[in-house]
């Protein structure tokens, strides 16, 4: 019987050393771990379809550009504005039938989930600037549950908004292979930019699980 008590200590006490030893693992593991990031996006990283000729190649420090656009409330807008701020970008039009109806839901989602936060903004470009004025957008905001403080519908001269979306967002495919009148106006790219400007991952704006997988990033960025 001493012998078989002896084992049943050794037996409890080999578990309990295995238990630490275990514990420990899974602790060094979650302290060495590297904290997930996102990648930096270039020129080079992306499809050539949507990078302007003149920019295909570049493979290191693209940053948006400055703009000058006019929000909502008729507010003189540039990238000034948005220093220091993750950026949420897309390019829709309000009386497009189909997916800008399924962007704007999603973007109410990710302008909920980061109500408290100043530093995330959602840039909406109309692609339709001749129709789309501040008095039509400023109604559509209204009726799509736009928070003003965190999301600007933004128009302007079409050529500056057709230079932002081929040259600083790359959000649409060039006029080539697979291209059509639709291939601008009727894109889902939805864009992320971080603080400094530099892009940061693209999502299918009509897309939930996407969208979702949006939400999980920004708060990486805002951890920088």
């Amino acid at each position: 019987m001493g012998n078989t008590m002896l084992k049943k200590a050794e037996i409890i006490k080999i578990g309990a050393l295995l238990t630490v030893f275990i514990a420990g693992v899974v602790v060094a593991y979650q302290i060495q771990k590297p904290e997930p990031t996102l990648p930096i996006l270039n020129p080079a990283d992306l499809n050539p379809a949507i990078v302007a000729d003149s920019l295909e190649g570049v493979g290191a420090n693209h940053t948006i550009t400055d703009f000058n656009l006019v929000d909502h409330h008729g507010v003189e807008r540039s990238k000034s504005d948005v220093e220091g701020k993750v950026l949420v970008v897309d390019f829709f039009f309000t009386t497009c039938p189909s997916i800008c109806k399924d962007m704007t839901s999603n973007l109410r989602k990710v302008q909920e989930a980061f109500a408290e936060r100043e530093d995330v903004q959602i840039l909406s470009h109309t692609v339709q600037p001749t129709y789309d004025t501040v008095p039509l957008l400023n109604e559509y905001a209204e009726v799509n549950g736009v928070n003003y403080d965190q999301w600007w519908l933004l128009t302007g001269d079409p050529y500056e908004i057709n230079r932002l979306a081929f040259t600083s967002y790359f959000a649409v495919m060039e006029e080539g292979e697979g291209w059509d009148e639709h291939s601008f106006i009727h894109t889902e790219n939805i864009i992320l930019v971080d603080q400094r400007g530099r892009l940061r991952g693209f999502y299918d704006g009509t897309d939930a699980i996407a969208m979702q997988q949006l939400i999980e990033d920004i708060p990486l960025l805002l951890k920088d």
